[in-house]
């Protein structure tokens, strides 16, 4: 059966072949992945509102789009608790000023602080035997560590956990790569990451250092939903998701622009609505287009969806979720790969039949997009993202300007080819 369901996907690939062409506008995908990861978004987070602003332009975009809210707005709204940092923000250990974003990033669950302290260097030996742990106080010091570390540090006795979080900052060095999260609940002390450095530069000294964290209790978010009536079953769903948040501040000046995560996926959205509300491509099911809001944050859009649906789950017949989608010239990843081996196999089929993308790589199931509390509703979905030269990622190097979308269109083409199978 399998064989069958594999050759029908190849016979209908070679079918629609030679009517697929690349609808996508170029000149719109990159502005609108210029303008989701300018400066005036603020990292599409709720550091100066910039999540609202590029909801509100989102909005646009659909309306631009010929789309229809699924119910009597385009936004569904929903709160969550969420802290950010968009206020002055400094460090400098021996002399050395480092830049936010470049040197160092923040723990997300810092707390706010303010001053100057001597460095006390925690080496191997702490970590490795109880009696140098009672002979250090980390009380008013600015507690350095290396990074690999950390996993111990967290399975330290209370009491020892309790002396490091009495320092006036943390400060984990080593990090291969500077990644920013969120989270939304801060602990009692400042943690600042470094990257790769010399630990004899950390290994005394004093370091002074100026951080401000604002916690957003309720703060008020919002999903952003369009749709287009399918013109034989209605009441049947296929829906396109993409997050729109990122990760906004650190201080004033620094922000995460977040191009390839994941304005490339609104970009994605935007253009597929387009080509479907075209009249030569109008679908036989009605099409939902949802963009998420506080994603980065614990898919908190996409579960609060689920939980309130605009339509009913069990109408929904596929969920294809785009997140990071700037790339392609390795491959693309498919999470749920393995949950519809049929379905995957038939996206497969298509790319090899159009000679599309460089692989298709399936994966399990995974809680790492907004695809994941559908599948546990029991809604047919992937996460698709895309895997390439260009690493950037929760960094500022997330730029529009160097992100190459160099298998954009070959991607476009695979998901409305795709669609047509459903």
């Amino acid at each position: 059966m399998k064989a069958f369901c594999t050759s029908l996907f190849v016979f209908i690939a070679l079918l629609i072949q030679v009517s697929v062409c690349f609808s996508q506008d170029m000149t719109r995908v990159r502005k609108v992945i210029g303008a989701l990861s300018a400066p005036n978004m603020h990292g599409r987070s709720p550091a100066f509102e910039g999540d609202r602003k590029a909801a509100t332009y989102i909005e646009s975009l659909f309306r631009t789009a010929g789309l229809q809210p699924a119910s009597q707005s385009f936004l569904q709204h929903f709160s969550y608790d969420t802290q950010i940092f968009p206020k002055k923000m400094s460090l400098t250990i021996n002399g050395k000023k480092m830049q936010p974003g470049i040197d160092f990033i923040i723990d997300p669950v810092s707390s706010s602080g303010k001053g100057k302290a001597e460095i006390l260097y925690l080496d191997s030996t702490f970590f490795l035997y109880k009696e140098k742990r009672t002979a250090v106080d980390c009380k008013n010091k600015a507690v350095v560590y290396d990074q690999k570390y950390y996993a111990q540090l967290n399975e330290l006795p209370l009491e020892v956990i309790q002396n490091i979080y009495s320092a006036a900052c943390l400060i984990e060095y080593n990090h291969a790569k500077l990644t920013m999260g969120i989270a939304s609940k801060p602990l009692s002390v400042p943690i600042f990451k470094l990257g790769k450095m010399d630990a004899d530069f950390l290994k005394s000294g004093k370091c002074s250092f100026q951080l401000t964290a604002q916690w957003k209790k309720d703060y008020p978010s919002q999903n952003v939903v369009g749709m287009i009536k399918g013109s034989l079953q209605p009441d049947t769903f296929i829906v396109f998701s993409a997050h729109y948040d990122h990760l906004g501040h650190l201080g004033k000046k620094t922000y995460f622009p977040g191009a390839n995560d994941n304005a490339s996926g609104i970009s994605m959205l935007n253009e597929l609505a387009h080509y479907y509300n075209e009249s030569a491509h109008q679908p036989a099911y009605s099409i939902l287009f949802i963009a998420f809001g506080a994603e980065e944050a614990g898919l908190i859009g996409s579960n609060y969806f689920t939980q309130h649906p605009l339509v009913p789950l069990k109408q929904i017949k596929f969920l294809l979720n785009m997140d990071i989608v700037g790339t392609g010239d390795e491959s693309i990843t498919v999470v749920n790969g393995t949950e519809y081996p049929t379905r995957f196999a038939g996206l497969d089929s298509l790319n090899k039949a159009n000679h599309l993308l460089p692989a298709v790589v399936k994966r399990g199931k995974a809680a790492n997009s907004d695809h994941y509390f559908f599948t546990q509703k029991g809604v047919p979905a992937f996460f698709i993202y895309t895997n390439g030269k260009q690493k950037a990622y929760h960094d500022v190097f997330d730029r529009a300007e160097t992100l190459p979308l160099s298998k954009y269109g070959e991607l476009f083409t695979l998901f409305t080819l795709f669609v047509k199978t459903l």
